[in-house]
């Protein structure tokens, strides 16, 4: 078995009254001379120690003996020594708190954590570790009994998310654990943890500036700079770039506690991409903003019958960007057709499709609109609609309704296409914002569904998806601030990755919390057993001063 102490700062303390027992035996009385007449009057008697006022030399004498035995019986049960079972097992679980900030103390995290880990595993014999984080799709880091390994897991560990949800991941941590183990949450706020888990907290006030949002169009860019500290900052900044050049002179910005700022500026002429650096601080991630120049897929679209969809089609062709008017192979087809036409055979090509009445009939008709819950028609007001004429189609069994009026189907999706089941030319559709955001929103899903090079912005660690010959393929941006390229030749994605969670570049309430000792100190007493001996040395203890007492007194008297 293993020996702890319980309290070994109270030993530590009791230890102090051996410079005191030996401080009060080096005062010593001095002697004084005795005339006798005759040498077998001399008592027969060894040199005895008394206290007095002058320093002498240390003279052994049992009591002396006694008392420096007595001070270490006392720091011993001071010190409450407990021995540690030779089974006694405990598995500490570690979940790692995997938002971005934490990146801004990956130093102190990797200094304080192993430290820390070794002062909980002083309270078993053996520990069993496990080290994983909040974020749900990431897999355990390390599992085992050797904390060296666990150590160089923390280092090879990169957090990546936002501001998210921890609890899941502490709540599976306790279904894992079944009661039978330590849950250590680290992260850097004080943050409020179910009861049977322990906080440690590794981080500081920080006076952070950089960038949370940008807009980007295709002849320039609009960047917000946000001081999120409590003083004031002046930061510089400069542009760079793919190749990290610097181009043009530094420019100088000033940030009052919680104020933001307005950067502008275009693309160099023949480059699509660019980087805006801010001058770096103790949070990296928002100082550096990599930038492209956005270049949507293009779509080939045929229409069939545009003199039937009326001069507001043109309109739509100016307001959709990167649309292609063809007549071969296309993508998306836009087509007019009549109530009393054969219907059309299905075609897996997408397709908006206006139905027009044979005869156009102007009277008004009214009804209830209702629109169903669909991605498509999300947010989209559709009061002052107003419908001419009462032919429709027959519906099939795929059909999804996505506006009604009344019982009469409105506007209806059939597998791959849109279909507007009212004459449009009769009606104010046209001029209503939800219709042409409607149509729209189709045209980007049909996009999103294509294969095609496209150049576009996103967020670190966004969630994306490359259409290929094969479907989708899933992948995310990268989870820190750089340019990027994805997908076949034929569909490649060129994308530029910032950071823009300003939740997460806010370190005002950042700061440290630290309990593992008392953590450690409860453990031990969990998994250690009391000195069997202690009433023994009690009454050794005891006995000690008794003779003390009795050896004191008699010198006294001699």
């Amino acid at each position: 078995m293993n020996l702890i102490l319980a309290s070994p700062a109270a030993g530590a303390w009791a230890l102090l009254g051996i410079p005191v027992v030996l401080a009060i035996h080096f005062l010593q009385t001095p002697s004084r001379p005795v005339p006798v007449s005759t040498l077998f009057l001399l008592e027969r008697l060894a040199p005895k120690s008394a206290g007095g006022s002058r320093l002498d030399r240390l003279r052994q004498s049992l009591p002396l003996w006694l008392q420096l035995l007595a001070v270490l019986i006392l720091a011993w049960l001071l010190a409450e020594p407990r021995w540690l079972r030779r089974d006694a097992t405990q598995t500490v679980l570690v979940v790692l708190d995997s938002s971005v900030s934490m990146r801004a103390f990956e130093k102190p995290l990797r200094e304080a954590l192993p430290a820390r880990l070794r002062t909980l595993a002083g309270a078993a014999a053996h520990t069993e570790w496990i080290l994983m984080e909040t974020d749900p799709a990431a897999e355990r880091l390390y599992a085992g009994g050797r904390l060296e390994d666990l150590t160089a897991a923390l280092l090879r560990w990169r957090p990546r998310l936002g501001l998210h949800d921890f609890q899941p991941a502490l709540h599976a941590g306790l279904s894992l654990l079944r009661g039978r183990g330590l849950l250590l949450f680290v992260t850097d706020h004080n943050l409020t943890v179910p009861p049977s888990v322990e906080l440690l907290a590794v981080g500081h006030p920080i006076e952070n500036a950089g960038f949370c949002g940008v807009r980007v169009t295709g002849t320039g860019w609009e960047a917000l700079v946000t001081n999120f500290g409590l003083k004031p900052q002046r930061r510089t900044w400069h542009l760079e770039d793919a190749d990290g050049r610097r181009r043009g002179a530094d420019n100088t910005i000033e940030l009052a506690p919680g104020g933001s700022e307005t950067l502008r500026g275009g693309f160099p002429a023949g480059a699509g991409k660019l980087r805006v650096v801010l001058n770096g601080d103790e949070f990296p991630l928002d100082d550096t903003l990599p930038l492209v120049r956005p270049e949507p897929k293009r779509l080939r679209v045929r229409v069939e019958g545009a003199e039937r969809l009326g001069g507001w089609l043109d309109a739509f062709f100016r307001s959709e960007t990167a649309l292609d008017r063809v007549t071969e192979r296309p993508e998306l087809r836009i087509a007019a057709r009549d109530f009393s036409a054969p219907p059309a055979p299905d075609s897996p090509t997408p397709a908006i499709v206006f139905f027009h009445e044979a005869v156009p009939q102007t009277a008004a008709r009214k009804g209830f609109i209702v629109a169903e819950r669909d991605p498509l028609m999300a947010g989209l007001n559709w009061d002052g609609l107003v419908v001419s004429g009462s032919s429709t189609i027959a519906r099939s069994p795929g059909d999804a309704v996505l506006l009604w009026m009344d019982d009469r189907p409105l506007i209806l999706r059939r597998g791959a296409r849109l279909l507007v089941v009212f004459d449009s030319t009769e009606s104010n559709a046209a001029r209503m914002p939800a219709f042409v955001l409607l149509l729209h929103r189709f045209v980007e899903s049909v996009r999103a569904e294509t294969a095609g090079p496209e150049a576009a912005n996103f967020e670190t660690n966004q969630t994306l998806e490359i259409a290929g010959a094969g479907g989708k393929t899933p992948m995310r941006a990268p989870p820190e601030p750089a340019f990027f390229e994805a997908g076949a030749p034929n569909a490649r994605l060129t994308g530029a990755a910032h950071y823009a969670d300003p939740r997460e570049s806010d370190f005002r309430d950042a700061c440290t919390v630290d309990h593992i000792e008392s953590v450690a100190k409860a453990r031990r007493e969990l998994l250690s057993q009391q000195d069997a001996l202690t009433p023994l040395w009690v009454l050794l203890l005891g006995a000690v001063m008794a003779v003390n007492w009795v050896k004191t007194d008699e010198r006294k008297q001699g």
